[in-house]
This record gives structure tokens, sequence and C-alpha cells, in this order.
């Protein structure tokens, strides 16, 4: 503080330094009027005196010279005293007027100015503050909002969260079908023990034979017009040729070991499940809105018939005895035979694959205690007993929504659903629900209304399902190449004899 009070001091003294000579200039200029005023009457009238008196030249210059003299005496202590008079006032000014009163209240203001300042520095800091506060929490109410919107899963979607939670089971339920069926197949060819005609080939005939009388046969076939025509003689079923006695049992079953169409291609589902020791298989009833389980008969058999009748009609030779298969000729015969059931295996494949898509999925959610079910009049238990199924099954669920599609029965209890879809719906009736049956929902598209994020969403389970079928499309075109490779080596074996026939021929040539 010492050194600014001394740094102002020197500054205010080079100031008046400066002015000082103003100052003197002004004081002289006052100085000559004054003269002029006061001084000039009294020399006028002396020099008029003198001439009127006729002074004599001495006087007039003593005179002179005295007048000079008191004028430069004037002047000199004019300046004397205006000196004096400037340094006391440069020091009053300096020491008392700058020091006691400019210096301090120059102080007090720059102290007053530096504490304002800081007071407009901390108010445009909490300014500051204050709008990143107010932009953070906007921010936070944004994407609180945001997620708010973005994650509230619409109808549609929950469509397919729901009705793919038992694709994965009813996919492995169909591969095992599949391989059994194969199973099947190749004991049969082979003459696998307990398998019927495993002794003998023609007791494979005549099991089928059997199986045909009982249960695929029509008596109106082969023409039939009037009794004992057509095939009434053949589907006599207890010899006594009694038309009542003929064809088969369940009409709704009569040549379907024949007919793929009815079989295999126009159901979505097919009741089988080889899991179990029975033929037949677990449903619930016919009423979308009621879990419960009824027993529906099965369609292994009709499908193992059907099998029979397209692949290995005539099963392999049984006549090789333990003496003649340690001959080379019959041991060659016998990897022939071996290399006929395996390409027969090849192209029964694809039929095994499809049966198993179209295969029974998973069983139904469990029923805690027994229902009374009203349809009793169209064959459904009066009272389901309690029992215990597994959780991953969607039949119910598909019904629902397809339930839109189709109208109810007559009845009100909705069969015609479970006849699209199945029971106990298939991996095949799944996709094609999934891949086709929602998109035939005008709701659907309604619905396409919605969040970006659950249209997003949407998409990708669309994709997802796009791939499960892209999957199925090329597993499917692998055994379409098996097959054909098997076909050009079936079409090449004639060429292959006929070359080595010839080399051995040309032996020696």
């Amino acid at each position: 503080m010492m050194s600014v009070h001394k740094k102002s001091r020197n500054t205010s003294r080079v100031i008046f330094r400066r002015v000082l000579p103003i100052a003197l200039l002004v004081f002289s200029l006052f100085a000559f009027m004054f003269e002029s005023t006061v001084l000039a009457p009294d020399a006028e009238s002396y020099i008029f005196t003198d001439v009127c008196a006729k002074c004599s030249k001495v006087d007039c210059a003593f005179a002179t010279d005295f007048i000079d003299d008191a004028h430069d005496d004037i002047v000199d202590r004019v300046k004397d005293e205006f000196n004096a008079d400037l340094g006391e006032f440069e020091d009053w000014l300096i020491e008392v007027m700058f020091k006691t009163q400019f210096l301090p209240a120059a102080a007090d203001m720059a102290t007053q100015m530096s504490a304002v300042a800081m007071q407009y520095t901390q108010a445009i800091g909490m300014f500051l503050d204050a709008q990143n506060q107010m932009d953070t929490q906007r921010l936070l109410r944004e994407l609180q909002f945001e997620a708010h919107k973005d994650y509230q899963p619409s109808q549609d979607f929950c469509w397919f969260g729901t009705n793919v939670r038992s694709l994965a089971a009813t996919e492995n339920i169909g591969r095992f079908n599949s391989l059994v069926f194969s199973q099947i197949s190749l004991a049969r060819q082979l003459g696998n023990v307990n398998i019927a005609g495993s002794l003998n080939a023609s007791d494979d005939y005549k099991a089928r034979w059997e199986q045909f009388v009982d249960t695929y046969c029509d008596p109106r076939d082969n023409n039939r017009q009037i009794g004992g025509t057509g095939l009434e003689l053949a589907c006599d079923r207890n010899g006594k040729v009694s038309g009542s006695a003929a064809g088969a049992v369940d009409l709704q079953r009569v040549n379907r070991d024949i007919d793929y169409t009815r079989l295999i291609e126009e159901p979505r589902t097919l009741n089988i499940d080889m899991a179990d020791t029975t033929l037949n298989v677990t449903a619930e009833p016919l009423d979308t809105l009621i879990v419960g389980l009824i027993r529906e008969p099965g369609d292994e058999e009709d499908v193992i018939a059907l099998s029979k009748n397209l692949y290995g009609h005539n099963v392999l030779s049984r006549a090789l005895s333990r003496v003649l298969m340690k001959t080379s000729s019959a041991q060659k015969l016998y990897l022939a035979l071996r290399s006929v059931a395996a390409k027969r295996g090849v192209a029964q494949a694809s039929f095994n694959a499809i049966v198993g898509l179209k295969s029974s999925g998973t069983q139904h959610e469990h029923l805690l205690e027994p229902f009374a079910h009203p349809g009793a009049a169209f064959g459904i238990p009066a009272t389901v007993a309690a029992g215990v199924l597994g959780t991953k099954h969607s039949g119910r669920f598909m019904a629902s929504i397809v339930q839109e599609l189709l109208p109810a029965s007559l009845s009100g209890v909705g069969g015609n659903i479970f006849d699209l879809i199945g029971y106990s719906p298939s991996y095949y009736s799944q996709l094609e629900f999934l891949t086709k049956r929602i998109y035939q929902n005008p709701d659907f598209y309604a619905n396409l209304y919605d969040t970006p994020a659950n249209v997003s969403r949407k998409k990708v389970a669309m994709r997802a399902i796009e791939l499960m079928i892209d999957r199925a499309i090329y597993e499917s075109q692998l055994r379409r190449e098996m097959n054909v490779s098997v076909l050009l080596s079936s079409k090449l074996r004639e060429s292959h004899r006929a070359v080595n026939e010839g080399l051995a021929t040309s032996k020696g040539k």
C-alpha cells in the first residue's frame, strides 16, 4: 500500500510541475494588466507633470530608473510569493488533499469494486451452475420418458414371445419321433426280433394283410354294388361273410395306409408320441378356454402302415442260415441286401423328417383339480381328472389368436380351431402360425402404429423366425441332396457292372 501511495505522490508532482509554467504565464499576464491599469496613470501624470514643469533630463532618467527598479522588485516579489504559495499549495494538495482524501477514497472504491465484482462473479457462476443443473434434469427426464415409452412391449410383440416358448421342446420331440420311425423301418428291413416278418418275409405280408382287413379296408372299393361284391369278402373280419363285420372298424381310418394327402400332407399336427407305450396321445378339450386331459387316438399305426407301403414293400430276404452265411457268395449277397436297406433308409429319411415336423408338441399345463366338462355330447368325458403336464406349451395361446381368424363352431366349442393347429401343435404348425397366421390378422398391421422401439422389436422377432425357417429349408436341402446322390449312385450301378465285366473279360488280351 505504501508503494501505491508513493507512486501516486510522484505522479502528482510531475503533473503540477508541468502545470506550473502555464500558471506563471497566466500570472504574468495578470501582472502586466495590473501595471497597465494601476501604475501607468501615475507615470503618465508624472510625465505630463514633468513636461509641464519642464523637468530636467536628469530627473526624468532618475524617475525612469526608479520606476523600472520598482517594477522589477514587484515582479520579483510576486514571483517569490507565487512560487512559495504554489509550493505550499502543491504540498497541501499532495500531502493533505490527495493522501487524506483522494487516496483512501480510491482505495475504498477499489476494494468495493473488487467485492462487487466478486459478487457478480459468484452470481454468474450460480446462473451457470443452475443452467447445467436444469439441463441435466431435463436430459434425465427425457431419458426417463423415452425409457418409459420404449420399454412397454405391445401385445403384438407378446404374440411372438408367448408362441415360441415351446418351439425348442417341440422340435426335439419331432427329431426323436423321426429317429424312432427310422429305427422301426431299419428293424423291419433287417428282420429284428419281435418285428412282424422277422422269421420269414411272408409273415410281414400276413401281418400287413390282417391290419388292412381290420383297420383300413373299405368294402365299397373294387366296384361294390350289391352284397358279396367289391371288397366285401376281402374285408370280412370274422370269416362269416357278414356285411356288418366287413371293413374297417373305424370308418375315419379307411384307406389311411395309402392316403398320403389325408394322413400326412393336409393335417398340421399328427397325434404321434413315440415316447409313450400307447397308441393314444394326451390332448385338451375342444374349448379354447379349458385346460384339461382327454385321450385321443394316435396316428402312429397309420403312419407306420403308410411307410411300409411307400418304402420297402418287399422286405429283405430272411433265407440266410448259419451254414450259408459262411460262404462267400452268401456274404456278398447279404452285403448287397444291406446296401439296399441303406438306400431305402436314405429315401425314407425325408418321409420321417416330415412326420417328425408334424408330430405332436409338448403337452398342456397341469390341471390342479378335476373339471366337469360340459361337452360330453361331443365324446369328451364329463369329468376330467386332475393331472400334471408339461409347462412349455403354447397351444391354447395359439388357439386364442386363431379364433379371431376362424368362426367358432355352432355349439361354441371351437373344434375347427384345433382341427387347424392340432391339440398339441407340432413344430410345423407352430412355424406356420408364426410365419403366416399372425400376419393374416388385420390387427397386426393396425398395431404397427406403435412406438419405434416396439416396431424394431417386431422386426427382430420376425428376423429370428425367418432364420429358423431358413434352417429348416437348409436341412430339407441336405436331405434332398442326399437322395439325389443315392439316386445317381443307383443309376451308375449298371454302368459300373458293365465296366467291371469288361475288365474281367479283357484279361490277357
